[in-house]
């Protein structure tokens, strides 16, 4: 099976979120890299950003407001999430960036209580994201805060988290 070019590459995505995350000096191993464990940070600082919902009070003092809310408010909220999975496919070493980093991520999956979230963590020098230094996803699943039951998301939800809905990643075997 041919390899897609960039000209017959489906758009995965299309429904992308770019999120700007700094890159701190303690997420250096001893090598100088980005440590696999502090990569796992940036995709969970980028989700953060891009889904849940700042306090009232947080918003009132400048906080941003996500692009796309979840149901889900934090410390004392009924719904909650966890992770259920987390795949990450790294394709080169990131060294310390004082610039940081750029994460896209999308939906890839809009289940009845969970959503796939895949993730590119590019540079700005690389908007197309053609050498992103890993690839990512991480299924999310709402739970009841009090039973840690899934909670199914609501029409209205869904509807506003399928203008964030892309294509799945290819991941290698």
């Amino acid at each position: 099976m041919a390899a897609d070019t960039a000209e017959d590459a489906p758009d995965l995505t299309s429904g992308a979120l770019d999120v700007p995350v700094a890159v701190r000096w303690t997420d250096l191993d001893a090598y100088g890299h980005v440590n696999n464990a502090a990569m796992v940070r940036l995709l969970e600082e980028a989700r953060i950003a891009a889904f849940w919902q700042p306090s009232a009070e947080q918003l009132a003092l400048g906080a941003p407001a996500p692009a796309a809310a979840l149901p889900v408010s934090g410390a004392g909220s009924s719904l909650s999430t966890v992770i259920a999975s987390q795949r990450i496919e790294y394709a080169r070493s990131l060294d310390h960036r004082r610039d940081g980093v750029v994460v896209r991520l999308w939906l890839s999956r809009i289940g009845g209580a969970s959503l796939g979230v895949d993730y590119l963590v590019l540079t700005r020098d690389d908007p197309q994201g053609e050498a992103p230094y890993a690839r990512a996803r991480t299924v999310v699943v709402l739970v009841d805060a009090d039973t840690g039951s899934p909670v199914r998301l609501d029409a209205e939800t869904r509807r506003t988290l399928e203008r964030f809905a892309g294509a799945p990643l290819r991941f290698r075997d």
